[in-house]
């Protein structure tokens, strides 16, 4: 186990929780991926789990990366049946593994980030944007729509809402 030196009180206790399921949320370099895999690593070692009853989930996949092996480090072989990865990965595994039972073609492909650039510059003129295209350069801002399209949709914004509130503040614009 990690040095409890190194550790704050919090991360102490929730490496040492017991039982039932455990969410950690702290910023970046908190120690998050520190916390999680001694939590991993005490659950098997004392045996209050198997690995196959283990998912321990992440954002990036640098962060899954290196909980996978400072695992593999620290644990002997054979605990291939734990799922380490990121919150992505797990939802495409169930969803190719599942995906049949709610009527979804398992062989769907996600688009990458290049795909969506790719996709968003052929289409680009397609969009009604004529107003806010930059004139001498209308691919200028395509990556800077993909981060606003992907912040609506981390905040679980729907088209129709985004729709509705931009017509609202127009109008309130138009008001003024």
């Amino acid at each position: 186990m990690v040095d409890d030196k190194k550790l704050n009180n919090q991360q102490i206790e929730a490496i040492q929780h017991k039982t039932g399921p455990l969410l950690i949320i702290a910023g970046a370099g908190t120690g998050k991926t520190t916390v999680v895999t001694e939590r991993v690593k005490r659950l098997i070692a004392e045996s209050l789990a198997q690995p196959s009853e283990i998912l321990a989930l992440t954002f990036t996949e640098k962060a899954a990366k290196e909980m996978q092996e400072r695992i593999d480090v620290a644990m002997p072989y054979g605990y291939t049946q734990m799922w380490v990865m990121t919150f992505h990965s797990f939802c495409d595994r169930i969803l190719r593994d599942e995906g049949l039972s709610i009527g979804l073609d398992t062989g769907y492909k996600l688009m990458t980030e290049a795909d969506s650039v790719d996709l968003l510059r052929r289409h680009l003129f397609d969009l009604d944007l004529d107003l806010y295209r930059p004139l001498g350069n209308p691919h200028k801002f395509v990556s800077a729509l993909l981060q606003h399209f992907s912040r609506l949709q981390d905040e679980d914004v729907t088209p129709d809402d985004y729709l509705k509130h931009t017509k609202n503040e127009l109008s309130q614009g138009y008001k003024k």
